[in-house]
């Protein structure tokens, strides 16, 4: 933004001793004219020459501050700039237009020169005052966030944000991790929790899911057993997972009794990779050659494997055959064991077979059922946790399919 800035002289007179000199105008009028030429040192030279008729008025000194500040702005001269400005304002001459319309100016010389904050300075004394440019605030925000003021950086743009999400709109991407990057300069950890949670609803990429899960993996209380139940949902949000990594989880939902998902874990891999060693591509042939077998294995005792649930008696195992049979694609038996097990009093950890329930849902494309499940999720559980954030991917999900 430029500034535009009119020479008044002659009869432009605040009281009927304070007037622009005749003399003055004319050195200030001959400078506006070299400045149109581009020669700002001549230009620099006839404003000095007004010094020569000290003692000024305020009017006259605010012309010619306003005068020096729009030749030193042409001449790349921020600081020289904001300085003439802050002079101009101090003669508390002009109208109450171009008043403002000079502390706009020094929002954006003061940021130019990376005088931040001064900057924040006057965008906050400008929108005070009424100003109307909207982008001042922005202005104001950035020029906050780079003077290192981050917990008031942060104030501004919740707002913004929060603004924006109510009038039903996506809030950017630069203001989102603008927000979460303020948030964790204050260590402000709630908030910036509460940030990447937007950022994923919004802007879902691999690296956001990654975080908030490995953040669920990190909590004291997180139980042993929900592990494998972290892993799916880092899959399902195409994290960033290594193939040791990979190979890791299916050894471990091996270990559960889940050769189908260890199966489909390893499938997955892309064996073409350069980055992964010939020693690992040999574990990795000899790993699927062994749950391949035991697949097949699964897929046999398909036929009798209801007859085998209904005389086991621990309902637990009515959730481990569930997922068997989802990862064999029998979802619909798998809904209706997993509902089996989890109508039994017996059941042993009951959130973590609702979570287990909304994965086999997830599987066999039931998102509305799942939502609903995950609604009926409550506290601050580790199991409480993942499914927000199954729910968060789920919405986001969605979200992306209707763009």
């Amino acid at each position: 933004m430029s500034l535009s800035l009119v020479l008044l002289c002659g009869g432009a007179a605040i009281s009927a001793d304070e007037a622009v000199r005749p003399d003055v105008a004319k050195l200030l009028i001959k400078a506006q004219e070299l400045h149109g030429q581009k020669q700002y040192a001549q230009a620099l030279g006839q404003i000095a020459e007004v010094e020569k008729f000290a003692p000024s008025n305020a009017l006259e000194r605010f012309h010619t501050e306003r005068m020096r500040a729009m030749v030193l702005l042409s001449n790349n001269d921020q600081a020289g700039a904001a300085q003439a400005l802050e002079a101009a304002l101090a003669s508390e001459r002009g109208d109450a237009a171009d008043r403002m319309a000079i502390m706009e100016n020094l929002v954006l010389v003061h940021y130019r020169a990376t005088a931040y904050e001064k900057s924040a300075v006057w965008a906050e004394r400008y929108l005070a005052q009424g100003g109307t440019n909207a982008g001042i605030a922005n202005v104001q925000i950035q020029a906050l966030y780079l003077s290192k003021q981050y917990p008031s950086a942060a104030t501004l743009l919740s707002k913004q944000v929060n603004e924006t999400i109510a009038a039903k709109r996506a809030p950017t991407e630069v203001q989102m991790r603008m927000l979460a990057s303020a948030y964790q300069q204050s260590k402000d950890d709630a908030n910036y929790l509460k940030t990447v949670k937007i950022i994923a609803r919004f802007y879902p990429k691999p690296e956001i899911w990654q975080e908030l899960i490995y953040r669920v993996l990190a909590r004291n209380d997180f139980p042993d057993a929900l592990e494998t139940d972290s892993n799916r949902l880092l899959r399902a949000t195409k994290s960033p997972i290594k193939t040791a990594e990979l190979m890791e989880q299916a050894q471990l939902t091996l270990k559960t009794g889940y050769a189908g998902e260890a199966f489909d874990i390893l499938s997955a891999i892309d064996r073409k990779d350069p980055a992964i060693a010939a020693t690992e591509l040999a574990r990795l042939d000899q790993m699927l050659g062994k749950v391949t077998r035991m697949r097949q294995e699964d897929e046999a005792g398909l036929a009798s494997l209801d007859a085998r649930m209904d005389a086991a008696k621990d309902p637990n195992l009515l959730v481990n055959a569930a997922l068997s049979l989802s990862f064999l694609g029998q979802h619909a038996r798998a809904v209706a064991m997993v509902d089996k097990a989890l109508a039994k009093p017996a059941l042993r950890q009951t959130e973590i077979a609702k979570l287990r329930k909304v994965y086999v849902l997830v599987r066999a494309d039931k998102r509305d059922d799942a939502l609903a499940l995950l609604d009926t999720f409550t506290g601050a559980s580790a199991e409480a946790e993942l499914a927000g954030l199954w729910r968060l991917f789920l919405q986001s999900s969605a979200e992306l399919a209707k763009q």
